[in-house]
C-alpha cells in the first residue's frame, strides 16, 4: 500500500468505539500507550495493523534539536495537521506525549555541567553539516573559559571585509560564562554573523584575547584580520581592547547608544519634564545630541557656541541645562573624545543589526541563561541562517528596504552635508579672492612708497 496516497479518517462504531477507516480498510482499538494508539483490522482473519503516534519522529526530532517547550513544539505541529474533530479525539494529548518527548530530549542531551571544566561532544563542535565550528577553545587561566564558534566561511567573510560591528549580549549567556560576543560584518549591504565567543567576563584581557585568537586563525587562512572600521558600544575595557590590537582601524561609538547615553542624562538630572514642555529646552538637547553628525573638526566650536547661546537665555534655562553642558564636555569630550562619537560622512552609524540579531537569539533560545547544549545548538542554526541568506545574496537578493521615513532623514542629512561642503568650497573662494585683493593692494602701496 502506497503510505503517500493513502487516506485516513476516523468513525466510531455503534458501540462509541472509535474505528480507523483508512484507504477502506477499517481498523479496531486494539491498544493504547503513552504516545500511540495500535490498531488491528477488524476482520479477524487479517493480521493487518496500524498505529497513529500524530506525527511523532518530527515531533521527536524538534523536541531533541529545539530548546522550544515541549507544550508549544506539540500545539505548532498539531496546528499544521488538517484532522476531522473525530481524528482530534483520539489522537495523543500533549500531557500523554510530554514525558516520551522529555525523554528523548533528556537522552540526547550530554550531562549539564557546572563548572567551566566540561568535554564538550564532537557533535556540539561541529556545524549541522558536519564542518568545523568551535574554531577556539581555550583557557585564559585556571576556570576562565574562552569559546569561539565559526565556520570557515564566517570566517572568511569577517577576514576580507572592512566594516565590524561588535556588541555583547548577557540574557542567552549559559550560567558558567559571563557574556555572549558576537561579531558581525557587512556584505551586500546585510550584516552578517560571523562569530559567537562565550567569554567569562567584560576585561580588556579577554578582549584581547579573542581578538588575538581571530588574528591567529586569520594568518591560519592566509588572511589578515585588519578591518578599516569597526563599531560599538562606549564600553571602556572593548575600546581600550581595539585600540591596542587595531591601531590603524577607524573605531566608532555607535551613535544610537550615544543619544540613548545623553537622554538618560537627561531624565537622571530631572529635564524630563523641561525637555517635553520648554521648546527652548528640547532644542538644546537635540542640538548637543546632534553634534556627531557634524565634521569633527568643527564640533568643538558649535558646542561652545551653543553654550553661548544658552547663557543669553533666562536663568532658570540657565541653571537647568549647565548640568548637562558640564556632563557632555568632562565625559563625551575629555574622557570618551571627539572622534569615538563622531559619525560624519558615515553611512553605517549604529550597531544596530548586532541588537537585531541578539534580538532574535532571545527569541531563539526562548530562555534566560540556557545551558551550554541548548544554547549551542541554537547557533548551529544560525550557522545554517547565515549560509542560506548569503546564497541567497549572491543569488541577487537585495536587502531589505529601508522605510520611507528612514530615506527621507537619510536624504536631508544627505543634502545638509552638501549644503555645507558647497558653503566651505564658497568661503575658501572669497578668502582666496580676499587674500588676492590685499595682496594688490600691498603691492600698490609698494610702488607708490
Amino acid at each position: 500500500m502506497n503510505s503517500s496516497s493513502s487516506t485516513m479518517s476516523f468513525v466510531l462504531s455503534q458501540k462509541g468505539k472509535p474505528l480507523l477507516v483508512m484507504d477502506d480498510y477499517v481498523f479496531r482499538l486494539n491498544k493504547t500507550t503513552n504516545t500511540t494508539k495500535y490498531y488491528r483490522c477488524e476482520n479477524r482473519d487479517c493480521t493487518a495493523t496500524a498505529h497513529t503516534d500524530l506525527n511523532n519522529v518530527l515531533l521527536k526530532e524538534r523536541a531533541t534539536k529545539e530548546s522550544t517547550p515541549i507544550p508549544k513544539i506539540y500545539e505548532e505541529e498539531s496546528a499544521k495537521m488538517i484532522l476531522k474533530f473525530s481524528t482530534i479525539a483520539i489522537l495523543p494529548s500533549q500531557r500523554e506525549m510530554s514525558s516520551s518527548l522529555n525523554k528523548a530530549r533528556h537522552l540526547e542531551t550530554p550531562p549539564i555541567p557546572d563548572s567551566q571544566i566540561f568535554d564538550i561532544p564532537y557533535l556540539y563542535t561541529r556545524t549541522i553539516k558536519n564542518e568545523e565550528f568551535l574554531c577556539a577553545d581555550k583557557f585564559m587561566k585556571k576556570k576562565t573559559r574562552i569559546l569561539l564558534f565559526a565556520s570557515n566561511e564566517q570566517l572568511k567573510m569577517l577576514f576580507q571585509n572592512s566594516i565590524v560591528l561588535m556588541d555583547g549580549t548577557f540574557s542567552t549567556c549559559p550560567k558558567l560564562f559571563g557574556q555572549v560576543f558576537t561579531i558581525h560584518s557587512i556584505k551586500y549591504e546585510q550584516s552578517f554573523i560571523c562569530g559567537i565567543g562565550l567569554l567569562p567576563d567584560r576585561k580588556k584581557s579577554t578582549y584581547r584575547f579573542v581578538f588575538e585568537e581571530l588574528k591567529g586563525l586569520a594568518v591560519r587562512m592566509n588572511l589578515v584580520f585588519s578591518p578599516s572600521t569597526i563599531i560599538t558600544d562606549f564600553e571602556p575595557s572593548l575600546a581600550e581592547a581595539i585600540i591596542s590590537e587595531f591601531p590603524s582601524s577607524n573605531h566608532i561609538g555607535c551613535y544610537f547608544h550615544f543619544t540613548q547615553a545623553v537622554y538618560r542624562q537627561i531624565q537622571h538630572l530631572g529635564l524630563s519634564i523641561g525637555y517635553c514642555s520648554d521648546e527652548s529646552i528640547r532644542m538644546t538637547c537635540r542640538k548637543r545630541m546632534a553634534l556627531p553628525l557634524l565634521p569633527s573638526s568643527v564640533v568643538l566650536k558649535c558646542f561652545e557656541d551653543l553654550y553661548e547661546s544658552v547663557l543669553l537665555t533666562s536663568s532658570s534655562t540657565l541653571d537647568s541645562l549647565k548640568p548637562l553642558f558640564e556632563y557632555y564636555e568632562n565625559y563625551w569630550v575629555k574622557t570618551i573624545g571627539i572622534k569615538r562619537w563622531n559619525v560624519y560622512g558615515i553611512r553605517i552609524k549604529t550597531n544596530n543589526n548586532a541588537e537585531g540579531f541578539h534580538n532574535r537569539l532571545n527569541l531563539r533560545v526562548a530562555k534566560h541563561h540556557p545551558n551550554i547544549w541548548i544554547f549551542t545548538r541554537c547557533i548551529q542554526g544560525e550557522e545554517i541562517r547565515f549560509n542560506h541568506v548569503l546564497i541567497k545574496m549572491i543569488g541577487g537578493l537585495t536587502c531589505r528596504t529601508k522605510t520611507a521615513a528612514t530615506n527621507a532623514i537619510q536624504q536631508r542629512i544627505d543634502t545638509l552635508y552638501l549644503r555645507y561642503q558647497i558653503m566651505i568650497l564658497l568661503l575658501m573662494t572669497y578668502y582666496s579672492d580676499f587674500l588676492m585683493s590685499l595682496q594688490k593692494i600691498h603691492r600698490r602701496k609698494e610702488k607708490n612708497n
